[in-house]
């Protein structure tokens, strides 16, 4: 599965569960009303999913793999949340290239390359305070940051060193009623990669360059869908 077909059926799953809790249903006796009050002024989510990282110019990004989330929501007032997030996505590998070699020999093999995200933001839920037949769905976006456990150059001068991040994304909380919920997540990202000049037409290496007379620092987008349990606390 690509990258636009896995993106393209994971917010058709969100979208269709989501969309008809916009709207509220009136005329409803409080015992056979869709709706019922969430609970949780704090809540602590463990999820796991897949990352699928955009295609870069240079063909040197990480490729995709499994994505461990940690996360905790702390309800400000009705539908406004804040939130924080860790992710480590541990297995995740990615291509080294070679500048000074042409055709397939500048492909020099893969290295491990596990990523490590953090994240802080708003999450707004689109029910309000209420969840219709359990579940809430919720936008959110965030600023935060991304980088490699693998610090070190690779022979062709290049790292995956932190890097600025935005995220969006919808997101499902379904409400049980008891402390124990669960949650399903699809998040966009957005990275610039950093290339080195080594990579560019500068007249150093062999040529044709790996990335031309293209930019050294393009946007670079990226896929994040995962599902987990959550622990809400009242208090």
């Amino acid at each position: 599965m690509n990258r636009r077909t896995f993106g393209a059926s994971a917010l058709l799953i969100l979208f269709s569960t989501a969309a008809p809790l916009a709207a509220q249903v009136v005329g409803h006796l409080p015992s056979e009303s869709p709706y019922a009050d969430v609970a949780g002024k704090h809540l602590a989510a463990l999820s796991a999913g897949w990352i699928l990282p955009g295609t870069d110019r240079a063909g040197v990004g990480p490729k995709s793999g499994l994505m461990l989330i940690g996360r905790y929501d702390y309800n400000v007032t009705g539908p406004l949340l804040l939130t924080s997030r860790i992710g480590l996505a541990p297995g995740l590998s990615r291509n080294v290239k070679d500048p000074v070699l042409t055709g397939a020999a500048r492909n020099a093999g893969e290295r491990v390359e596990p990523l490590l995200l953090i994240d802080g933001g708003v999450i707004l839920s689109l029910t309000g305070n209420k969840a219709w037949h359990g579940l809430a769905p919720r936008a959110h976006g965030s600023f935060g940051m991304v980088t490699s456990l693998n610090s070190e150059y690779d022979l062709g001068g290049y790292r995956f060193g932190p890097k600025f991040t935005m995220a969006w994304g919808l997101s499902v909380r379904g409400v049980t009623g008891g402390a124990w919920e669960w949650n399903a997540d699809l998040t966009h990202i957005l990275w610039r990669m950093q290339y080195p000049t080594s990579y560019t037409d500068d007249g150093t290496t062999a040529s044709p360059s790996i990335i031309g007379g293209s930019r050294k620092n393009p946007w670079n987008g990226n896929l994040m869908l995962t599902f987990g349990i959550t622990r809400a606390f009242k208090r």
